[in-house]
């Protein structure tokens, strides 16, 4: 076990350094530049609403809304790392243990890792995006939910990696509350006008599988889903679709981003 403690300490330690190396990210001269090309616009009435009425009072107050270049700049990245978790999730959910218990193709321990990794790399792009409050006015709520998100998948890593018995009752019905969290997003692409007309509806369909994939993880943690191979094909499309192709789109050119 400690060997385990000094290995994961280690891998978290190098990645990071080496993240920061190569991107040279500095949080404090990352949000000096990033605050003079995006100025945040705050909605007037949005202060004491709920959720979902702050959602569409923000969408009719952003005049002009952000760009979408400039969203992606601050979503790919997130977006890119949650498709590597749930497609690694995903896959090992498909290599469904043997009688004995193992399985073929890929090790928990792996998964568990990644599981954390992708939650603390995260938190540099939450606080960074919180300082200079990058998404204008939906800074709050996306920096919110994604470190959400953030605290299970690492939650989720450690109990793999220090092999934590039955963590069920702790983590499912946390990523059903996640589940559900999502589903406001869903309920608010759904029902407000986009700006050129009609609805968001590409935008709706990545939230609404979003929310059937957790929902899925949290049911099958409480052992109320019995098909293990049904939940890592559900995080793998999810992960695909929900996750991956939009994080491509938004790295795309401005122009060249389809529904984004």
């Amino acid at each position: 076990m400690k060997k385990t403690k000094v290995l994961v300490f280690l891998c978290i330690s190098i990645i990071i350094a080496v993240i920061a190396e190569v991107l040279g990210f500095n949080v404090t001269a990352f949000a000096a530049s990033a605050a003079a090309a995006l100025k945040p616009a705050v909605p007037s009435g949005a202060a004491h609403a709920g959720v979902a009425d702050q959602l569409m009072v923000i969408a009719k107050e952003l005049k002009p809304a952000k760009p979408a270049a400039a969203l992606g700049n601050w979503l790919a990245p997130i977006f890119y790392l949650a498709a590597f978790a749930f497609l690694a999730i995903g896959a090992l959910h498909i290599d469904v243990p043997d009688a004995e218990g193992k399985r073929k193709k890929f090790n928990p321990m792996g998964i568990g890792i990644i599981s954390l990794l992708v939650g603390l790399m995260w938190w540099p792009y939450i606080i960074a995006m919180m300082v200079v409050q990058g998404l204008g006015p939906l800074t709050n709520f996306v920096a919110g939910l994604v470190g959400m998100f953030s605290f299970f998948f690492m939650a989720l890593g450690l109990t793999i990696i220090m092999k934590v018995p039955a963590p069920s009752k702790q983590l499912g019905p946390v990523a059903i509350m996640l589940a559900w969290f999502v589903g406001v997003y869903a309920y608010f692409f759904l029902t407000t006008g986009a700006p050129g007309g009609g609805v968001w509806m590409y935008h709706f369909s990545v939230a609404l599988l979003l929310f059937i994939a957790m929902n899925a993880v949290g049911l099958y943690i409480l052992g109320i889903m019995k098909s293990e191979k049904l939940l890592g094909w559900i995080l793998i499309i999810s992960g695909l679709y929900s996750l991956a192709i939009p994080a491509v789109l938004w790295s795309l050119p401005s122009g060249m981003q389809g529904p984004f």
